[in-house]
């Protein structure tokens, strides 16, 4: 079996012991991922494993692509799957070996008291919408239509990601 690739940000020894609840009112939008893009789950599942307690972690893309054994095509497909629902949001850091961020929403899952987490600053706490689904899968038309960077998309505390 592969390595996860990956890496916690802000380490803490303590953070391997910790339970990373997903939790129930996200398991409809998960399941419907699951159903839609299978890649796409295994990708949350694996970041959700080695997130830390900021709901962060950290991928280089080419070791990612290795992992999940798929093209660069079907890896981009499924992390569009994950920002369309509302799962997670990425940034890349070119001048950092090629890394790229994960910040997983703490309506999805977290490690820790779920209430600190919602307040914590610069939290990724948007909000899952059941209108992503139709008949509790994904509305396949409305996701082609999805254009992953329309512009900075700004939080609730006004500033970009």
């Amino acid at each position: 079996m592969k390595e996860n690739p990956f890496k916690s940000i802000a380490f803490n020894k303590l953070e391997k012991n910790v339970y990373a609840p997903i939790f129930v009112k996200a398991m409809p939008f998960f399941i419907a991922i699951i159903a839609f893009d299978n890649v796409a789950a295994r990708i949350m599942m694996a970041a959700i494993e080695n997130m830390d307690r900021f709901n962060e972690c950290e991928v280089i893309i080419t070791d990612l692509d290795s992992y999940l054994g798929v093209s660069e095509n079907t890896r981009k497909r499924a992390l569009n799957v994950l920002r369309y629902m509302k799962f997670i949001e990425t940034k890349r850091n070119t001048v950092k070996g090629g890394t790229t961020k994960f910040k997983i929403s703490v309506n999805v899952a977290c490690k820790g008291n779920v209430e600190s987490k919602v307040n914590m600053e610069g939290a990724f706490d948007e909000y899952l919408w059941p209108s992503l689904l139709v008949d509790g899968q994904i509305c396949k038309e409305s996701f082609e239509k999805y254009k992953q960077f329309k512009g900075k998309t700004k939080r609730n505390d006004g500033l970009p990601f």
